[in-house]
């Protein structure tokens, strides 16, 4: 299973990429939004990319963390892209009518170019 994980990237470091982890359930919310809290830079033009390449399963908490991460994001100013989405989960979005909540991209490649990194 894939643990959590961060790292920062760009040229000035400003935008923060989440390894999610395999389970993104009750159990992992927490140690989520601390990353990001933690991680994420406060400057102008930051930008945070979910990598879910890793991930096996969300669950309806694990969806409220998304949720709550993106409204805490915007109403600072940093974009959300999410990145490798497996079809799974993107189902699941696609059931609670979230897909057009989320930026959306094929990988984390793709989530920084749309970032202007």
């Amino acid at each position: 299973m894939t643990p959590l994980g961060s790292q920062l990237a760009g040229p000035d470091s400003t935008v923060l990429i989440v390894h999610m982890p395999g389970r993104v359930t009750d159990e992992h919310v927490g140690p989520i939004r601390e990353e990001v809290r933690s991680r994420l830079p406060r400057v102008d033009g930051a930008g945070l990319v979910l990598d879910f390449a890793g991930t096996e399963l969300i669950n309806s908490i694990g969806i409220t963390c998304l949720l709550s991460i993106e409204e805490d994001c915007r109403s600072r100013g940093v974009r959300v892209v999410i990145a490798a989405l497996p079809a799974g989960v993107s189902n699941f979005l696609r059931q609670l009518k979230l897909t057009g909540r989320f930026q959306i991209v094929s990988s984390v490649d793709d989530a920084l170019a749309s970032l202007g990194v």
